[in-house]
């Protein structure tokens, strides 16, 4: 640093003002070259843009239009550079009429469309060989809905205690004709919440595969249900034993069974062992083994996840 500031010290005064008029002349040369250039006529290439017109109350893209296309023309230095900086640049309009039936655009048939609205420019040629185009027609239909019950997310040991209930009970969508169509007749809604542990009241949205392309009326729906915890619990209850033979010849060794199962916190002390009913039939013997299935004939309602700690007992043979 001290040594550059030696030497612009040692430049004398008149020396460094020669300097700047000799930079500015440069700078002046320079533009008015630039400048004079641009009056010149040249070939270049460019990506134009462009504008699809169609009916958009009867029809809808299945996926983004293309946006440009590249061009090879030839035009005045000075519209070509406001090109390039894309100063007032007006995209070219393409017309599709029967949009659905247009599956693609063959980039030579767009030279007559391009030379056209293009007067500032020569088209000399399209470098773009295809333009692919998805739309399809607007369709608007109304569907049922109903909650996907059976992936409603509860908290551990959470079970729903009451009717589900929505509304409204259907909505009307409005999009692609193709994918309206494939639907069935009623839109299942998944509840979005997981670990649900106290009573459910919310609006939903409406979601389904490709609704990012339909519109909803309504885009929600109410949910209400109960919800109460669970907690695990036994009791034992006496077997039933059903057309053993009389004579006693034929017995089972245990006369009671432990049930295990989950009931609602506030009715777990209402559980009573006459409200089961375990059955050994004597007639289900399985003659390979000698052995009887239980069935669990009856149980409360109010209680879930019901199991048995013995499934099957062996029938004891008396001379």
């Amino acid at each position: 640093m001290n040594k550059l500031k030696t030497i612009l010290q040692s430049v004398k005064p008149e020396r460094m003002k020669n300097l700047r008029i000799i930079a500015l002349a440069i700078l002046a040369a320079a533009t008015f070259w630039f400048l004079n250039a641009l009056n010149g006529t040249y070939s270049t290439t460019l990506n134009y843009p462009i504008n699809f017109l169609y009916d958009h109350d009867k029809y809808i893209p299945l996926e983004e239009l293309p946006k440009d296309v590249q061009i090879n023309v030839s035009g005045v230095g000075w519209n070509l550079f406001r090109n390039s900086l894309g100063i007032k640049i007006t995209p070219v309009n393409f017309r599709l009429d029967n949009a659905s039936d247009i599956k693609k655009i063959p980039g030579s048939s767009l030279l007559g469309t391009l030379s056209d609205q293009l007067d500032e420019f020569q088209v000399n040629f399209v470098l773009t060989d295809t333009l692919y185009i998805k739309v399809d027609k607007r369709m608007t239909k109304t569907f049922k809905l109903a909650i996907d019950s059976a992936s409603i997310a509860l908290a551990d040991n959470f079970w729903v205690t009451s009717p589900i209930r929505y509304s409204p009970d259907s909505v009307t969508l409005q999009g692609p004709e193709s994918i309206l169509t494939s639907f069935s007749d009623e839109i299942v809604v998944k509840i979005p919440q997981s670990a649900i542990d106290e009573n459910y009241k919310e609006d939903i949205p409406i979601e389904f595969d490709n609704s990012r392309l339909i519109t909803r009326e309504p885009p929600t729906m109410n949910v209400v249900f109960n919800v109460e915890e669970f907690r695990n619990a036994e009791i034992v209850v006496p077997i039933f034993k059903e057309n053993f033979p009389k004579n006693g010849r034929a017995d089972i060794s245990t006369s009671q069974v432990k049930v295990s199962y989950q009931v609602v916190k506030s009715k777990a002390e209402a559980v009573l062992s006459d409200e089961f009913e375990v059955v050994a039939n004597y007639n289900k013997i399985n003659p390979e083994d000698s052995t009887i299935t239980f069935n669990l004939k009856k149980f409360p309602e109010y209680i879930k996840q019901v199991s048995l700690d013995t499934t099957a007992v062996k029938v004891n043979f008396n001379k």
